[in-house]
């Protein structure tokens, strides 16, 4: 665990209004870390606004402070505060873009390149470990809502603790929100196992399209336009869908990609140890882990088929 910056401390100490933006699309790591860090800050007194993309997943609308997001815009700010974001690029930004003092990023992905005037960069389950960890360093009195967002950021994003980006802080971290709040288990059961019937059909149809490539350990999983709209769009594919594949015996590398226009795909990866997918991610302009990455694509699949093909036999040969 890295020692927290004394100027990302200082800074979030000294100023008073600060605007936080997330990543397109944004997950549960991405709303429970904005949630945790805007509630932290309000109780020191600061001005806080976000800009969120609209909508978020049915499960994450229970937060009350979701009511805040989008509601008005600034000109300038103090800070402006990149949560969860791995590139400038792949932020969700206003338009024009505000001004400020600083850029602040605080992130957990590995491929972040530190875009900010501040940066806090540290590999860890989820942003909102980090968040929490900042939050209390500030002196914050930890609410039953902060503790939900921090719960949502750090279960969804470890797969409900089954990921291998789960460690001892993470456990660390629980115990402590544990001390504040007894009993996650019907938020664990909202985040995890309830879906409304579009995403039943969803899931259903991606557990269809499932594909194991010949001789390979290699899942591909597509949900084309038709189907994405006909079950109300991408907001109903839910996290899990991406793990489909990993779930399935002998299955190590999984790709699955979403039309979200004709042509034009959202690529979710993921794989098992010790394999790591995030370059094929990099290369498409896209990033995330060693182990779950995203990208956009358009083109001919068959030609992302080859690359995971490369990256798969590259990293055998390694293995041997």
């Amino acid at each position: 665990m890295k020692k927290i910056p004394n100027e990302i401390i200082e800074c979030l100490n000294e100023n008073n209004s600060f605007l936080i933006l997330l990543h397109q699309k944004p997950d549960g790591d991405a709303i429970g870390s904005a949630i945790a860090l805007g509630k932290g800050l309000k109780e020191l007194n600061k001005s806080v606004d976000y800009y969120i993309e609209m909508p978020i997943e049915e499960k994450l609308l229970f937060f009350p402070e979701i009511k805040c997001f989008n509601q008005s815009l600034k000109d300038e700010y103090d800070i402006i505060i990149f949560l969860d974001c791995s590139s400038y690029e792949f932020s969700f930004k206003p338009e024009p873009f505000p001004r400020a003092k600083a850029n602040m990023v605080i992130d957990h992905h590995k491929s972040n390149n530190c875009f900010g005037d501040l940066n806090f960069v540290e590999i860890t389950g989820a942003t909102a470990e980090i968040v929490f960890r900042i939050i209390k360093k500030l002196g914050v009195k930890i609410s039953e809502e902060i503790t939900d967002a921090v719960f949502t950021g750090i279960s969804t994003d470890t797969g409900s603790f089954q990921f291998s980006n789960v460690t001892a802080d993470t456990h660390t971290i629980l115990s402590e929100i544990y001390m504040i709040k007894s009993d996650f288990a019907p938020l664990s059961k909202r985040l995890h196992s309830q879906k409304n019937f579009c995403q039943m059909k969803m899931t259903g149809a991606a557990i269809h399209s499932l594909e194991i490539m010949t001789d390979t350990p290699i899942a591909i999983m597509v949900l084309d336009h038709d189907t994405i709209t006909s079950y109300g769009g991408t907001l109903n594919i839910s996290e899990d869908v991406a793990n489909i594949g990993q779930n399935t015996s002998g299955v190590i590398i999984t790709a699955l990609l979403k039309e979200v226009k004709e042509g034009e795909y959202r690529v979710s990866l993921r794989a098992k140890a010790p394999f790591d997918i995030h370059k094929v991610a990099l290369k498409y302009g896209g990033g995330g882990h060693e182990r779950a990455a995203g990208f956009s694509f358009s083109g001919d699949i068959d030609l992302l088929k080859k690359d995971l093909l490369d990256v798969y036999q590259t990293q055998c040969d390694l293995i041997d």
